[in-house]
Parts: C-alpha cells; sequence; structure tokens
C-alpha cells in the first residue's frame, strides 16, 4: 500500500476490511485523512479557548528573544496567526522555534537536535515566500511547525497500522490502534513545535521497512529519526532484530550480502549522523570567535548568563571524546540516574504512571504468556489462546518499551515519558487496544468494531483508557498552552 494512496470523500468501511482477515485496501477504502484533520483543527479550537481564556502562569521556561527584533507594526496575517496558534509557541517549543530562526545560539539549545529545526527553517521560507512576507519570519515558522507536524502525524499514523496488520494480521485491531493514536496522551505534543511527530513518523516508518527486510530503506529512516531526538539512536535494536531473524531464514551463501547490509546500516543508523551532530556543535562552541547575532539577542542572552557561542569555552569541550549532549543535559536540565526522586518532582511522577504502567502491565502480560507457553509445550492452546500481541513477533516491542520506560523513569526528567514513548513505541497503543476489547464484540456496529469513542460494551479498564486518552488531550492542553507544567 503506498503512502499516496489516500481517498477523499465519506469515511466508509467495508465490512470484510474489518474481520480478522487482511483485506489488503482496507486502509485505502477508509477515508481517514478527513477525520484526522478535523481531530487537529479541533485541538487548534481547543487551544485557542484555553490561550484566551485562562490567563498564562509565569513559568520559568525558556522564551525567545526573538520578538525583540520583530517590527512592532504586525500585519493583519500575523494577528491571524497569533491569535490562532500562539498558544502551542510554549515549553520546548520555544527552544525550537528559536533555533529555527535563530540557530544554535548558545549552549543550552544543542539539548535539541537539527533534523526538525532545519525543516522547520526550509518551510518558513517558501511560507514567507508565498505570503509576500507579510508574516514575521516567527509566525511563518510556527505556521511551518502545525503543517509539518499534522503531515508527519497522518505518514506517522498510516505506518502504525501498516505495522500491525503486518505483524498480527488483524484490520479491526490495527484500526483501533489508528484510533487510539489519534487521541494519544501525547497529543498535545503531536501538534506544537516539537519534534515527536516527525520522530514517530520516521520511527515508525522504520520499523515498518524492517518488517518488510528492506534494510537500507529502514536505517535511512533510523538515520532521520537519530537526528532528531536522542532516542532515536536505539531504533539500531529493531535494524539488528529483524536482520537477525531474516539471516536465521534464509541459506548460508545469502550471508554475505545480509552481512554488507547490516554493516551500512549499522553505520549510516548509528555512527554518521550523530558524529556530524556532535562535530558541528564543537566547531560553534569550542572555538573563539566573534558573534554575528543581533545587539538585542546578545545581550538578552549574556545577561541570562548562557555560553553563547564562540564566547566561554565549555568545558565538555576538554574532554578526549567531546560529546556534548549529555553534559548539557545533566548541567542544565539535571537529568542522570535518580536525580529526579524528590518529594517536589512527585506530580510529575503521577503524570507519568499512567503510560509507565501501560508498558509495566504489557511487558509482565508478555513474559507471562512466555512462561504459560513453555511450560506448556509441546504447544496446545497456549499459543493459540493469547492475543497476538503477546506472541513472539511483539518481543522487540516489548523490550523497546519497557528500556525507554526504565529510562525515563530512573534518568531522565519522568514526565517526558507520556510523549517520548507515545512517540516511539507501538506496543501502548497495542496494549491499549487490546484492554478496549469488550465483552460483546459481535453485537457491535461496524463503526463500533474499531472505533474506541463508540464502543459502549467497554470493560472497566477499556473506559479507564479511553477516559485517560481524553482526559490527557483535553486537560493536556489547556495546562500547555497557559504555560502549566504539561512538559
Amino acid at each position: 500500500m503506498s503512502l499516496l494512496k489516500w481517498q477523499t470523500g465519506k469515511v466508509h468501511v467495508k465490512m470484510s476490511a474489518l474481520g480478522s482477515k487482511v483485506n489488503k485496501n482496507a486502509f485505502n477504502e477508509i477515508q481517514f485523512i478527513k477525520p484526522m484533520l478535523c481531530n487537529r483543527l479541533l485541538l487548534v479550537i481547543l487551544q485557542v479557548f484555553f490561550n484566551h481564556l485562562i490567563p498564562d502562569h509565569q513559568s520559568d521556561g525558556f522564551q525567545s528573544p526573538y520578538k525583540l527584533i520583530i517590527p512592532s507594526n504586525s500585519t493583519l496575517l500575523d494577528t491571524i496567526v497569533d491569535f490562532t496558534l500562539g498558544g502551542f509557541a510554549r515549553w520546548d517549543g520555544q527552544y525550537f522555534l528559536h533555533i529555527s530562526t535563530l540557530g544554535y545560539t548558545h549552549e543550552n539549545c544543542l539539548a535539541f537536535f537539527p533534523a526538525y529545526p532545519l525543516l522547520l527553517r526550509f518551510t518558513s521560507v517558501f511560507i514567507s515566500f508565498f505570503s509576500y512576507h507579510t508574516l514575521t519570519y516567527w509566525n511563518a515558522t510556527l505556521l511551518s511547525s502545525i503543517i509539518i507536524n499534522i503531515l508527519c502525524f497522518v505518514i506517522g499514523a498510516q505506518f502504525l497500522f501498516l505495522i500491525t496488520v503486518k505483524l498480527f494480521g488483524n484490520s479491526n485491531f490495527a484500526l483501533r490502534s489508528w484510533k487510539l493514536f489519534c487521541i494519544s496522551p501525547a497529543t498535545i505534543f503531536f501538534l506544537a513545535p516539537y519534534s515527536e511527530s516527525l520522530f514517530s513518523a520516521l520511527t515508525f516508518g522504520g520499523i515498518y521497512y524492517c518488517i518488510e527486510y528492506k534494510f537500507v530503506t529502514a536505517s535511512i529512516f533510523f538515520a532521520a529519526s537519530g537526528l532528531t531526538r536522542s532516542n532515536g539512536l536505539i531504533n539500531i535494536g529493531f535494524l539488528l532484530y529483524f536482520a537477525l531473524q531474516k539471516a536465521l531464514r534464509i541459506k548460508w551463501k545469502s550471508l554475505p550480502t545480509l552481512t554488507a547490509q547490516i554493516v551500512l546500516s549499522v553505520t549510516i543508523t548509528v555512527f554518521f549522523p550523530f558524529l556530524c551532530y556532535q562535530y558541528y556543535a564543537f566547531s560553534l562552541f569550542c572555538f573563539h570567535k566573534p558573534h554575528s547575532l543581533p545587539e538585542v539577542i546578545y545581550n538578552y542572552l549574556t545577561d541570562r548568563n548562557v555560553t553563547v557561542r564562540g564566547e566561554r569555552i565549555p568545558q565538555w569541550c576538554q574532554h578526549s571524546i567531546p560529546f556534548s549532549y549529555s553534559v548539557i543535559q545533566s548541567q542544565y536540565w539535571n537529568v542522570g540516574f535518580l536525580r529526579y526522586f524528590e518529594w517536589k518532582q512527585l506530580p510529575n511522577f503521577l503524570l507519568a504512571a499512567p503510560i509507565l504502567s501501560l508498558v509495566i502491565l504489557y511487558s509482565l502480560l508478555f513474559v507471562k504468556q512466555k512462561l504459560l507457553q513453555f511450560k506448556s509445550r509441546p504447544l496446545t492452546n497456549a499459543q493459540s489462546s493469547s492475543h497476538p500481541i503477546f506472541q513472539r513477533a511483539a518481543a522487540v516491542f516489548a523490550a523497546h518499551s519497557i528500556f525507554l520506560g526504565c529510562f525515563t523513569f530512573f534518568f531522565a526528567h519522568v514526565q517526558i515519558s507520556t510523549r517520548l514513548i507515545g512517540s516511539s513505541c507501538p506496543a501502548v497503543y497495542w496494549m491499549m487496544s487490546w484492554m478496549m476489547n469488550g465483552t460483546k464484540a459481535s453485537k457491535r456496529s461496524v463503526m463500533e468494531q474499531w472505533d474506541p469513542l463508540r464502543q459502549k460494551d467497554l470493560s472497566f479498564t477499556g473506559k479507564l483508557v479511553r477516559f485517560y486518552c481524553l482526559f490527557y488531550v483535553v486537560v493536556g492542553t489547556g495546562m500547555f498552552v497557559n504555560h502549566l507544567p504539561w512538559t
């Protein structure tokens, strides 16, 4: 199924496409761009409502000084963009917009990888040109971030569907997983100027091509994901897993070709993009050179005692391996083992509890099913009685989700678990989809079979999942746009 094969018109679903057998044209026959765009439009309206109804909280989050150099006489188009989209430019979104418009001006910015800001910069140039420069560059960048995120979100959703169908062969389950992705607890971060939408599209795309055993294509997707977010580097695990899986199925004479593919994939995915970015950071900050920033921007940054590029030489430049990322995360964000374990951070642990609970529950159930299958050998009913998400095909996804869950819990700011796992792990959407299976599936209407918002026979856990998603969409949007702690 091509990514370009989208249809327009009224939403319709064939009965055969929603059965347990897969109709190859099922996803193409479901006009789903329209509901996804409506979903994004509703989120924009919700953002406008909260942004203008509730006064902004005075947070200590970074505010880009770019607006200090924007002319005071704004145009009508600027006013419209500010009014309708201004609430999205919060928290880390300020960093991404700042880097896109001004570059890596100071050391803190190096925590944000370059793929997304570069994409914003290229897109905003076109928007500025076609708007005849009636938009300030800042607002053109903000608008481009929304457009890019919507497109990437749609692509990521299709890849999630394709992965699910390919692995489990059940389009009902795949459609429900797709729907849950549309109301993900991390929804606000998929639309605000964050890199989550781009990252999910690249990660899910790479996974899909791994499943198809197209390792060179997968490596390109994963290379781009590694330039988008630091956790993109661990996507190499998918390449190695599926490459090993293929190696066990082919004849010995084919191994040299496969080995060459693996070496190429590993090189592109892990070393080249990451090292290029680290070299770029080194060249920017590890040599004394005059800055080229507007004076008002330079004064704003130096007043806040940050390391402006070309001024002070950071300590990490003197390291034998001058990698900036881990040092900056530790120095400016206090990232490290158990550093976040403080009583004042309890609300953030509670915020992350649902997504981490899903990861833990999925992992425990997966291990339980494996133990049951092991004890019942030779296999009788154990293999057939468990849901496909607990079968061997999903093992690498369970390992991936538990690794990210443990990392965010013990090492990172735990509240980022929702967006980090929600943009990286298909397994959480499979787990929620499995939990939303009702007890009267055979009596549901066609739409109810895959739409979690229409199901009326949900168990308590299913209702809890639905409440969790919708609560995080609404409350998360309200808190995020008003500078309240939802990061």
